[in-house]
């Protein structure tokens, strides 16, 4: 079976079973298939998008309806409690049938999401059957890099329809945690703990504090209305959890109903600080510049989906063997593997979303932006946990055209990442129109060190091109904050290079071409010099890995090395050099 492992690393149950392997299989918007015994034709290897070749169907036409079923047998042991279907991530709209009764509807492609399917199941034999909806032309809904014609394109790579993460059930009492929120803080040595019980009337949870293995911290609360918060405060010194150091403490939340223990899982949480402050980004109290690298998240099996959990770690570890300290996870949500990893490494990454594909200018319709939040909000729930998160960027590149995104759109967004979380910054959009932002967030391409110096230069002294943006009246006329209002923020450089080494000309491309190595590391240490030396807080790199035609990555889609040793070496030792703001 592919991908075996326990789905949900930072929230763990004992008691559960995964779903991966065959499923009966069909493409069709026009029948139903609930029923029907003999329409089923294929089989299809879940959790791999049907247009993988891990799947076993390898179809990369346009899909807007497919079908899977399978069986499942259940034990009188295990309808005991309650039964929960979980699903890693389905794209886009999730139409769940249990026994040929409609259990559930999910919509958002790229988010975790569960059912309560107990009272469908009996003992015995059950059917299930989903339905996947999906339209990657609808401007009402996020796409991601998902290509909006047949074949793959510039920066638009192979579509993913239906399951892409692990399906699996989770056998649960009545009572039990289905939501926590969990945040530490070093400066007062607390742990704040949060979160949702259902069915939870006099119920109380503990939670246990250790660190590696050594109990430090001990507390418990009442549930209230179905939610309880608390906190806890540790004894003796706070391990932090730093840059590539990180210290995790692990954490044993328990349900307890009438005395008796009805519900037990397990977490983990570290201790580290987020500022931003006279320019700099700040972790930890010290001023940290952050060697970023663009990770897409495509694989050439499985697109979406890494063949083995292995595959995702490697890929962190290919960028910090560069000299990189995090990455953004671009254009779509990772599967919680990833942060996982992330997690146990110190690798820092932002929390983004697959915005491209949906339109949220509010003049025209708000619907974009209602499939938007709601799918947004579940990401914040889902991932607010993971100290590998030091910020939010909902948007990249929106601006006139097919990626845009009004003040109103933008506004909202920002609004709701900090209403549900304070205590990381938030970049209005990446790349594009910034209407409210926490830093001055901007992408350059320029493959000059010169000119990549003179335009940190204008975003640190607030001069980028306003008399000609003037001139054609687009600041009145958008509202989006010009370079002078943004003078004083931290400024991000968030995507540069995209170099393209010895690739085919005639199916690749790359922002520029190099085709000798020396050639490609001297252009790469002269670019990425000129950052370091800047007033940046931070930059991030174009990209880790091929992709498809885009063949820009520091290694290949297949993870092949494409340099020396000698010249990743010097790769490496250029990200290490200390930067300015680091001084």
């Amino acid at each position: 079976m592919y991908r075996p492992e326990y789905p949900r690393p930072s929230f763990v149950r004992e008691n559960w079973r995964n779903l991966n392997g065959q499923w009966d299989f069909e493409i069709d918007d026009k029948k139903n298939y609930l029923a029907d015994e003999t329409a089923y034709a294929a089989k299809i290897e879940v959790p791999f998008c049907p247009e993988s070749k891990l799947s076993g169907i390898e179809h990369k036409d346009f899909m807007t309806s497919v079908w899977y079923r399978r069986t499942v047998t259940m034990t009188a042991e295990e309808l005991a409690g309650r039964v929960l279907l979980h699903f890693g991530a389905v794209d886009y709209e999730a139409i769940l049938y249990v026994n040929g009764k409609k259990a559930g509807t999910h919509k958002g492609g790229y988010i975790s999401f569960s059912f309560d399917i107990t009272e469908y199941l009996h003992e015995g034999e059950n059917t299930l059957v989903l339905n996947a909806k999906d339209d990657t032309k609808s401007l009402e809904i996020p796409s991601g890099k998902q290509s909006n014609r047949f074949e793959s394109y510039g920066c638009s790579y192979t579509r993913t329809t239906g399951i892409w993460q692990t399906v699996w059930l989770e056998f649960v009492a009545d009572t039990y945690i289905s939501a926590r929120k969990i945040t530490a803080f070093p400066e007062t040595k607390t742990i704040d703990i949060k979160g949702i019980v259902e069915n939870g009337a006099n119920a109380v949870v503990s939670a246990e504090v250790f660190y590696q293995g050594e109990k430090v911290a001990e507390g418990e609360g009442a549930v209230q209305k179905d939610s309880f918060a608390f906190s806890v405060t540790l004894d003796g010194e706070v391990k932090l959890w730093d840059v590539l150091a990180p210290e995790l403490y692990d954490i044993v939340l328990t349900v307890k109903k009438d005395g008796e223990v009805v519900d037990t899982v397990k977490t983990y949480t570290g201790f580290r600080s987020i500022e931003l402050k006279d320019g700099k980004f700040l972790f930890n109290g010290k001023s940290v510049f952050l060697r970023q690298i663009l990770d897409q998240g495509f694989h050439p099996d499985g697109i979406y989906t890494f063949p083995t959990a292995e595959d995702i770690e490697k890929d962190i570890d290919i960028a910090i063997d560069f000299g990189f300290n995090g990455a953004r996870p671009h254009e779509k949500i990772f599967e919680e593997q990833y942060l996982y990893y992330a997690d146990q490494k110190g690798y820092l990454i932002w929390g983004e979303f697959p915005n491209w594909g949906c339109s949220l200018d509010s003049k025209k319709s708000k619907k974009g932006l209602n499939h938007f939040v709601s799918e947004w909000r579940e990401e914040l729930v889902r991932d607010y946990n993971h100290p590998a998160i030091i910020g939010w960027c909902p948007l990249n590149e929106t601006w006139d055209g097919a990626q845009f995104c009004d003040a109103y759109c933008q506004k909202v967004l920002y609004a709701e990442t900090k209403k549900y979380d304070p205590y990381r910054p938030v970049i209005g959009s990446s790349g594009g129109y910034l209407y409210v932002t926490d830093i001055d967030d901007y992408h350059d391409y320029s493959h000059t060190a010169e000119e990549i110096t003179e335009h940190v230069h204008n975003h640190k002294n607030g001069t980028k091109e306003e008399k000609k943006l003037l001139m054609l009246n687009k600041i009145q006329k958008a509202g989006f904050l010009t370079q002078h209002q943004l003078k004083g923020l931290p400024i991000f450089l968030s995507e540069y290079g995209g170099i393209a080494f010895n690739n085919d000309e005639s199916v690749s491309w790359g922002y520029v071409k190099e085709t000798s190595e020396d050639d490609f590391v001297a252009h790469y240490i002269s670019d990425t010099e000129a950052i370091l030396k800047s007033d940046c807080m931070g930059m991030c790199y174009t990209q880790l890995t091929d992709v498809e035609q885009e063949q820009n990555g520091l290694v290949t889609y297949a993870r092949a090395h494409k340099f020396s040793e000698q010249a990743r070496q010097k790769i490496r030792e250029c990200n290490l050099q200390k930067a300015k703001i680091e001084e």
